[in-house]
């Protein structure tokens, strides 16, 4: 059973600081899955065949390139310890209490809803989460996580480090896949946003 509790707080601080929108796609799809595995001192375990599995990437060498993309970036220690490696989330990679967050749940990881994001997707999410406000009227009285509007295209292309076509494709995608939902009004870049649990 899995304790739909356990979710990464994936840190605004990233997005803020275009350190996520400078990670290749594969860095971008482990990072989540080494939060949910992480203990509370950051240390994270799973094998490689795990994390190709659960962030939707088939070639181990995609993978190998990820870690390497967030040991380069400062996010992640990779340590070999015995037959295995073990993974450290940094200071960089670690919310700290009185930030900005945005969480992805365990149980999305496990149900495979990541995995089938297309990379764009997986690179948008997080931003649109962390930049949506969870302490608005309309949340309280609604089934989403948070509600945003993005008054600044560009801006948001920016920090999700993908074109503006990718843009497009990603946020039509996501709500097509049910993590978003576009405000009823006439304005489409109001969006809610939901995170599975």
């Amino acid at each position: 059973m899995i304790n739909e509790k356990i979710h990464y707080r994936l840190p605004l601080k990233l997005i803020n600081s275009y350190i996520w929108a400078g990670l290749n796609e594969p860095a971008k799809a482990i990072l989540p899955v080494l939060g949910v595995y992480a203990n509370k001192e950051g240390k994270a375990w799973p094998g490689v065949k795990l994390i190709a599995e659960l962030t939707g990437y088939k070639d181990l060498r995609r993978i190998r390139l990820g870690m390497n993309d967030l040991i380069k970036n400062k996010l992640i220690i990779r340590k070999k310890q015995g037959r295995h490696y073990n993974y450290f989330l940094t200071d960089l990679a670690i919310w700290k209490k009185g930030r900005s967050f945005f969480p992805i749940y365990k149980t999305m990881i496990l149900k495979d809803i990541w995995a089938k994001l297309i990379p764009t997707e997986k690179s948008l999410y997080p931003v649109l989460g962390n930049k949506a406000k969870i302490n608005v009227p309309e949340v309280l009285d609604s089934e989403f996580h948070a509600i945003g509007n993005i008054n600044k295209i560009k801006k948001c292309i920016e920090w999700a480090g993908i074109s503006r076509w990718s843009f497009c494709n990603a946020y039509y995608g996501l709500n097509h896949k049910g993590l978003i939902e576009f405000g009823e009004d006439e304005d489409p870049y109001k969006y809610g946003i939901y995170v599975p649990q």
